[in-house]
């Protein structure tokens, strides 16, 4: 199949009563919906390439460069990479000017990870909505920090209430993983509760669909870092074998909300 049959272009549907994407008033389009609709939009490419095998894994990068405002349409692309591979090229433009891009690929299978002892209880009960940016409890996915000794911060991985699917998805887990980075931030890194963290870079290698049935825990090696550049690197984990499942880590910068409206007004 040629390269130009499978280029896909679609314009992201942007609800703000959507629940989940719109759980508080925003003044943007969030970083989540950018990557739920080039996710979506690859998913369904890559389905033509590779004949409908389902992906095993999902790696993705994707830089924030701009707000993506919600009174301009949104296009979002996706062109494959040459080659032997299960790769997109992805991207999300506003009048020209993209918002977001990036890669997105697949691989047919999820290899097993290599086990290690089971973790610890981690507390089921969800984060302080405040902590993790959220003001929906049903939109709350981790559960409150522990602390093991001076190295490791670790939070469960929550269902999402009502929630009926067998498997959790990418986005499901990339938004635990972001509540998790947010609630070190004020938690770890004394951040005011009221700081915005705007998105700016997003890594993840991770399973494509995790049973419901499997306890997943994230967890953060503890490191510092200076300035309002914000970086946390976490890992996803079986918490019934301890096997290691993938990698999420995320960079957004921490602004106070004056500065905040500083930078919408330019």
């Amino acid at each position: 199949m040629t390269a130009s049959v499978i280029e896909r272009f679609r314009e992201l549907v942007v609800d703000e009563s959507d629940p989940f994407y719109f759980d508080h008033p925003l003044d943007h389009v969030p970083g989540m919906l950018l990557f739920s609709g080039l996710l979506e939009l690859a998913v369904r490419a890559d389905g033509l390439r590779a004949g409908g095998r389902r992906p095993g894994r999902v790696v993705a990068g994707l830089d924030f460069t701009r707000f993506c405002e919600l009174d301009r349409g949104t296009t979002l692309s996706c062109r494959p990479v040459p080659g032997p591979n299960r790769a997109w090229a992805v991207s999300a433009r506003q009048a020209g000017r993209e918002v977001c891009g990036g890669s997105i690929a697949f691989t047919d299978t999820d290899p097993a990870a290599p086990g290690g002892a089971p973790a610890a209880a981690v507390p089921a009960r969800r984060a302080p909505a405040r902590l993790v940016h959220r003001n929906r409890p049903e939109n709350i996915l981790v559960g409150e920090p522990v602390r093991r000794g001076r190295a490791v911060v670790e939070a469960a991985v929550l269902q999402p209430e009502g929630e009926r699917s067998p498997f959790r998805g990418p986005v499901e887990i990339v938004e635990a993983g972001r509540q998790f980075a947010t609630m070190l931030e004020h938690e770890e890194h004394g951040r005011p509760l009221d700081a915005a963290l705007l998105w700016v870079m997003l890594r993840i290698d991770i399973p494509y669909q995790v049973r419901r049935d499997v306890p997943l825990l994230l967890r953060w090696p503890v490191a510092r870092l200076s300035g309002r550049r914000s970086h946390c690197a976490a890992k996803l984990a079986d918490a019934s074998t301890g096997a290691d499942l993938g990698s999420l880590t995320y960079e957004a910068y921490a602004v106070d909300p004056e500065q905040y409206a500083r930078t919408r007004a330019r």
